[in-house]
């Protein structure tokens, strides 16, 4: 089954516009189940309920897979035999229904930091900044080493502040080329999920410093690179895996929790733009997302620190001063828009 599984894949490349992590993660699946229910490497020409079954029940007992585990690998298993069925001679797969083998995955929480942490998190960053910059200009020798250190600090303070003040992707952010970037418009185009393009903005004065501090040093050392963000060994394209690492770091010097992923900033920005009264289509659009059922599933929760505030606001005990008239019908119509959306 291997050829029908790449042919697969490059249909999933060129014709669904698959991201590389997608097509790597489906790959690995899809290799794992083959490998299962096709012993010795032999041929199979039908592949049906029992198969996938046989298949799940290992997932769950041998392996203890989680529900969200396997509900991504039943995902890129029925995919991918609908696809065999319908384009590869010979083989006579049992269709699989869309309800078929359906697996209930407990809803958690999105983890998002508050402003106040974002503000400790982006701190650290600065304030290691400011000491490769003093060690730099002490003249101690080390030259290379030093300015390797200031352009990493600098690299990191313009990625993380991007990622907080837009909501990028983290593979979006990485995939910023400098010819993406329109200086006059102040946006910049990013490839997302299913290769939309769409743009974002960078005319905030915190964001357009950083990037424009980082490009200034990027020139004084005289790096050329078709990519915005690379790494010190070798300028090299910065990867998934270094950011985490990096981003470990400075969450510990800021002591915040080392659970946080670039991917919570992502959800922090969402967060904290509902949270401020944004319009859910804007946010949607900004993130991203195929339709704003995604963005009201994800991010219409709301943090303890605004439940505490809407309680003592609007409580018939509470002593807070009313809510001026506009005030009230401006939240009552955002409301009834949210409800127009998810009804």
């Amino acid at each position: 089954m291997n050829e029908p599984l790449e042919r697969y894949l490059r249909h999933l490349e060129l014709e669904r516009g698959y991201a590389a992590n997608t097509l790597s993660t489906y790959r690995r699946i899809l290799t794992d189940f083959l490998r299962v229910v096709t012993p010795n490497g032999r041929r199979v020409v039908r592949i049906g309920r029992e198969e996938v079954g046989s298949y799940v029940l290992r997932l769950r007992g041998e392996r203890d897979n989680s529900g969200k585990t396997i509900r991504l690998k039943l995902q890129a298993i029925k995919s991918f035999l609908g696809y065999a069925r319908e384009h590869e001679k010979g083989f006579r797969g049992e269709p699989l229904g869309k309800n078929d083998f359906r697996y209930k995955v407990e809803h958690k929480e999105v983890e998002s930091l508050s402003e106040q942490q974002i503000g400790r998190l982006l701190e650290a960053v600065e304030t290691q900044g400011q000491q490769a910059q003093s060690r730099l200009h002490s003249g101690s020798g080390k030259t290379t080493l030093r300015q390797k250190q200031l352009f990493a600090c600098r690299r990191d303070l313009c990625l993380l502040t991007l990622l907080a003040s837009t909501g990028l992707r983290i593979a979006e952010a990485l995939g910023i080329r400098l010819t993406d970037i329109d200086f006059v418009d102040k946006s910049i185009g990013v490839v997302g999920k299913g290769k939309r393009i769409r743009r974002v903005f960078f005319d905030l004065e915190r964001l357009e410093s950083t990037l424009t501090e980082y490009l200034e040093l990027r020139r004084s050392l005289g790096l050329e690179h078709e990519y915005l963000f690379v790494s010190t060994k070798e300028y090299r394209p910065l990867g998934s895996r270094g950011v985490q690492k990096l981003l470990k770091g400075y969450l510990a010097k800021g002591r915040l929790s080392v659970s946080v992923t670039p991917h919570t900033l992502r959800h922090s920005f969402a967060t904290v733009a509902i949270e401020k009264g944004a319009n859910i289509k804007a946010v949607s659009q900004i993130l991203g997302h195929a339709n704003c059922s995604i963005t009201i599933d994800l991010y219409t929760h709301l943090s303890n620190e605004h439940l505490r505030e809407v309680m003592q606001l609007c409580n018939p005990l509470g002593t807070a001063a009313d809510i001026p008239l506009e005030e009230r019908v401006r939240m009552r119509r955002q409301h009834l828009a949210y409800l127009g959306k998810t009804g």
